[in-house]
């Protein structure tokens, strides 16, 4: 066995103290349409919808891949694709992508997980509630009903 250096196999796989452990932050600037099209798709889709489905690439027919961190995602994106089109034409002034298709794959930012906070129903929404449910002869709807109806008449506006 040489008794030359010996190369550590985990340094290859280190990532460079200059990108700082994170690599979005570390791209160019300018990586074409995608990049535009990133720079303006929280504004065209929201916040929220931002978390869950971002631009991934443009497709050699210049059609604009999204992907989305689920399917119930790919769905919703896929039925709102006219207007997100359209507003991504608006701010890239006219030089958005025509065609958008939505596939479930990775995106850079994780989902805000969601956090319901308990609610308090009200003893007159109930009795409300279970008055305006009484019609209903199958017991377990009209549980399930009365129990609905109080939620929303307790809700504050």
């Amino acid at each position: 066995m040489s008794e030359g250096r010996r190369r550590d196999p985990k340094a290859a796989l280190r990532m460079p103290a200059a990108l700082g452990g994170n690599i979005a932050n570390s791209m160019p600037g300018d990586l074409g349409p995608v990049r535009r099209i990133a720079d303006v798709w929280a504004a065209v889709v929201g916040e929220a919808l931002a978390r869950v489905a971002q631009p991934a690439r443009i497709a050699r027919d210049g059609t604009l891949i999204v992907h989305a961190a689920d399917a119930s995602w790919v769905h919703a994106l896929t039925l709102e694709q006219r207007t997100i089109l359209r507003k991504l034409d608006e701010r890239l002034a006219g030089a958005g992508p025509t065609a958008m298709k939505v596939e479930i794959g990775p995106i850079s930012v994780a989902p805000e997980p969601i956090v319901h906070e308990p609610i308090v129903i009200q003893p007159a929404a109930q009795a409300r509630a279970d008055e305006l449910a009484a019609a209903t002869t199958d017991p377990a709807l009209r549980a399930s009903l009365a129990r609905a109806i109080a939620i929303t008449l307790s809700r504050p506006d």
